[in-house]
């Protein structure tokens, strides 16, 4: 009997085309854990509306990028992934396989679970690419896949990642080595000049308070370690980014910190997004664009940003870390 392990990473997805659009938005807002609307009938109508109303303006912030490429950094990460696996198998055994399954995009997780039952897969390693735990994205993760399990009649031996997984050594070096590159496009070489402003996705207060979600203590956790990683030379802040609609999120908001480093008369500020592991319409728009034309109003002469972790060696390392540790 086949003992090959199946690895399946879980992502959000994003839309790489204008048709996609819509549908993303409706499988992102039609998540209970997002709208918190558990009456599935009208869950779902919220849902298209938002997803009807909000298309047009999504498109051109996506068209400014080129779409998202989130697919494409999440399946380069897979067969990295399964490379590295190769490698350290030595040869022992069947070597594992993996595949990317997204819950709002293609490919979807239903598709990707039908991918490692065909491959031979025996054994079940979830590892949602969310490093700090948080109900709306690595729960969904979890649960998305159960219910996909069910629905298929497969029951592999499964095993699930942490909860959380931003202590793993190689997503510490990716991070600062990513850091260290951005630091080096700054005129002023010394770290004492240069604030490093980390920028997470913001959740909903309510969210935080009614599921006791333990994100915001992660995302500080994080900023310590990467703090400690990179000795300390560099002060630091934390901002959140992303807010939707008018009920209040968790703060300050990244351009809120800003506005206070240019108050301050900061001259240098070096943003690294902490909270996802790959480029996508947060980073590539919302920090490279939003962010840097926002700090140039205030003031701040030399902005840089950190690359997204993407394909680094370092991370895809950590990864198999992870996988080793959990799997075994």
């Amino acid at each position: 009997m086949s003992d090959r392990l199946g690895v399946l990473l879980v992502q959000l997805g994003g839309p790489a085309s204008r048709a996609e659009l819509r549908p993303f938005l409706y499988e992102l807002f039609v998540d209970p854990e997002i709208l918190g609307i558990r009456f599935a009938p009208l869950r779902r109508l919220v849902a298209w509306v938002i997803a009807t109303l909000r298309a047009p303006t999504s498109a051109a912030t996506y068209e400014r990028i080129g779409w998202s490429p989130i697919r494409r950094w999440s399946e380069a990460q897979a067969r990295l992934l399964e490379a590295e696996l190769a490698k350290r198998s030595g040869g022992a055994g069947p070597v594992p396989v993996v595949r990317v399954g997204m819950t709002c995009s293609a490919p979807f997780v239903e598709t990707a679970l039908e991918e490692l039952r065909a491959a031979g897969a025996a054994r079940l390693f979830v590892l949602p690419l969310y490093p700090q735990y948080s109900v709306t994205t690595t729960r969904g993760s979890f649960n998305r896949v159960t219910s996909a399990l069910a629905k298929m009649g497969w029951a592999p031996e499964r095993r699930n990642a942490p909860d959380a997984w931003y202590e793993e050594p190689g997503f510490v070096a990716a991070h600062v080595a990513r850091i260290r590159a951005a630091a080096a496009t700054l005129p002023e070489p010394d770290p004492a000049r240069t604030v490093v402003l980390y920028s997470a996705h913001s959740l909903p207060v309510k969210t935080i308070e009614r599921q006791k979600d333990p994100y915001p203590r992660h995302i500080e956790e994080t900023v310590r370690i990467l703090d400690a990683a990179l000795g300390g030379r560099y002060r630091s802040r934390l901002g959140y980014q992303s807010k939707v609609g008018p009920v209040e999120w968790i703060g300050p908001s990244t351009p809120e910190v800003l506005a206070e480093l240019a108050n301050a008369g900061e001259k240098q500020v070096l943003v690294v997004p902490i909270a996802f592991v790959s480029d996508h319409v947060e980073t590539l728009y919302e920090i490279r664009m939003l962010f840097a034309g926002e700090a140039a109003r205030l003031g701040i002469p030399h902005y840089a940003v950190a690359e997204g972790l993407n394909d680094h060696p370092e991370f895809i390392r950590g990864l198999a870390g992870v996988v080793e540790k959990a799997a075994a």
